[in-house]
């Protein structure tokens, strides 16, 4: 069972190799930004507080029950019921928007390295995971709340931490594209200093 697991994520791991170009990287950026821009910041306002100091409890970098019943007491039945929404569907989808887009950019940057780091461009999606495990926790309690005014500690620690471990993960991804740039950059100015 792990070894057809470990040879799907190979082959995903590969296929993304072959397939991302700087021209696929760009249009899977191009899409992000479209979806963030056109999609997700018109579906934000549905649940938007004004001189709220969290508008949505995933952008926070780890949430405590405090904080998770402040955000829903400032806010509307109809406010949260967007919420819930916002996290089971136009978040969710946001994952795989920018998941693609960064493993793109993985694969692109890391592609003459590819035999030696292996399935690290798949990295992004540890993101994505972990991101759709906070979707999860923060809908259910929500949907507690409206039911009953309460929240399950359990329930508001997993999505807490999943927050946590998704923004562990983000900055691993954004350090990876830098080092694939200053690799690729070295490796430019070194071909040029042979020739």
């Amino acid at each position: 069972m792990t070894s057809s697991k470990s040879g799907l994520l190979r082959r995903a791991s590969e296929f993304f190799y072959a397939k991302s170009t700087l021209v696929t990287a760009l249009v899977a950026t191009a899409a992000f930004a479209s979806y963030t821009l056109l999609v997700l910041s018109g579906q934000g306002k549905a649940f938007e507080v004004a001189n709220s100091t969290v508008k949505s409890l995933g952008t926070s970098l780890g949430f405590g029950q405090a904080e998770i019943l402040a955000f829903f007491e400032e806010r509307s039945v109809q406010q949260i019921s967007a919420y819930i929404t916002f996290n089971q569907v136009w978040d969710s989808l946001y994952g795989v928007i920018y998941g693609v887009m960064y493993v793109a950019w993985v694969s692109v940057l890391l592609k003459p390295y590819s035999e030696k780091v292996g399935m690290l461009n798949l990295l992004p999606f540890g993101q994505v995971l972990f991101d759709w495990l906070e979707n999860v926790g923060v809908s259910s309690v929500a949907s507690q709340y409206l039911a009953d005014g309460t929240i399950s500690s359990s329930t508001a620690l997993i999505a807490s931490t999943s927050s946590s471990i998704k923004w562990a993960f983000a900055l691993l991804v954004y350090g990876v594209i830098l080092v694939g740039i200053v690799a690729r950059i070295a490796g430019a100015l070194k071909g040029r200093s042979k020739s």
